[in-house]
């Protein structure tokens, strides 16, 4: 196999689909990316056994083949080379020969048959959502997503069509985020599925700069986007996700509303002293007040008062700092509410008036 291509037409796919190798993956192979040749094309691809990318850039092709090698190694290299320079690969005695003017590289292969490739021969159901609308779920729930937790069901986000919505969700068993967008359901179709964690980081990746409508492929076993010419097929998570209806609290009489940017500065202020292993931040809420508190083991302490819109007589209670703060990044607009029932009892955030996106975080006790 002999290519030429141009250094600005591979780098670009390379640095989209180079996210998901596993640097020290338990099969070597994952490591590498597998270049296919067809017609004026070379189709890249990479995988990490549950989410595969894949990518294509035009090429000159002298003699047609497929290899794999070293996928950051390749990266790393196109990087460093001058742009417009032209990259030429070679097969030749089990290395592949890498040289662009008078910069020559010799990376070892290993047998493209042996390349795991996502088996695609399910049926897939369409579903069109727009990317913009997408963009904002994936953005009001994402940071919610547990990481390595043994409960495997939460590592991921939970993707759901119903008979007028599109909803999608994550925990961490801290917390909970729902974000929802209107859909047209023509068939009524309806359906949960849950996408592990490192192909929604992928998805998120993918729509960033795009303004358009995206179709996602849902099938039983695995779910399938494209982007331009980015294709992102993903196992789904094997398991039942909780019955996060029954986690929002209803009926939260108590609430106060706030300026959302005041309560950033002041959470932020708060949090210098906190305790850096909880990052406890001490709520009093009184009519029209918010106090804040944070301490530490070191018996330091901070303190802030912002004015804020609030029925209630009188409610102390704590909360992770970095979970109000993220939660706040979620929510549009300047206006921030937050609903009780008690003290100790979960705490509702949203937009006041809103329902498209809904956080709940559970208390501290310090």
């Amino acid at each position: 196999m002999i290519y030429k291509t141009q250094r600005e037409s591979l780098l670009a796919p390379l640095m989209q689909i180079c996210g998901v190798v596993e640097k020290k993956g338990t099969l070597p192979i994952i490591s590498n990316i597998l270049i296919q040749s067809k017609g004026d094309k070379l189709f890249l691809t990479t995988s990490d056994l549950d989410v595969e990318l894949r990518s294509m850039c035009l090429a000159e092709i002298n003699q047609q083949g497929e290899v794999t090698i070293p996928a950051q190694k390749l990266l790393d290299i196109c990087k460093a080379l001058p742009d417009g320079a032209f990259i030429t690969f070679e097969k030749k005695d089990g290395q592949c020969l890498i040289t662009s003017d008078k910069s020559k590289f010799s990376l070892s292969t290993l047998p493209a048959s042996e390349f795991p490739l996502i088996d695609d021969m399910e049926s897939y159901k369409e579903i069109n959502v727009h990317s913009i609308d997408l963009k904002r779920m994936l953005k009001q729930t994402i940071f919610c997503m547990a990481f390595q937790d043994v409960r495997y069901f939460l590592n991921g986000l939970l993707f759901e069509i119903s008979k007028n919505k599109l909803r999608c969700v994550s925990a961490d068993g801290h917390r909970l985020a729902l974000s929802e967008s209107d859909y047209l359901n023509d068939d009524d179709f309806q359906k949960q599925i849950l996408i592990p964690r490192k192909g929604v980081l992928e998805l998120q990746k993918m729509i960033k700069d795009t303004d358009k409508d995206i179709t996602l492929f849902v099938g039983r076993n695995h779910v399938k986007v494209q982007v331009d010419d980015i294709t992102m097929t993903s196992k789904l998570i094997d398991g039942k996700f909780p019955d996060y209806e029954a986690v929002i609290p209803l009926n939260m009489e108590q609430q106060f509303t706030a300026d959302k940017e005041t309560l950033k500065k002041a959470l932020m202020r708060v949090a210098i002293l906190s305790n850096e292993q909880y990052k406890g931040v001490k709520f009093k809420i009184k009519k029209d007040q918010l106090e804040l508190v944070g301490h530490n083991p070191d018996k330091e302490q901070a303190e802030d008062v912002i004015s804020v819109e609030s029925n209630i007589d009188y409610i102390e209670t704590a909360f992770n700092v970095n979970y109000l703060l993220e939660a706040a990044n979620a929510i549009l607009g300047d206006e921030i509410q937050f609903s009780f029932k008690e003290a100790t009892s979960s705490c509702l955030i949203k937009q006041p008036n809103g329902t498209d996106c809904r956080l709940v975080v559970m208390p501290l006790r310090i």
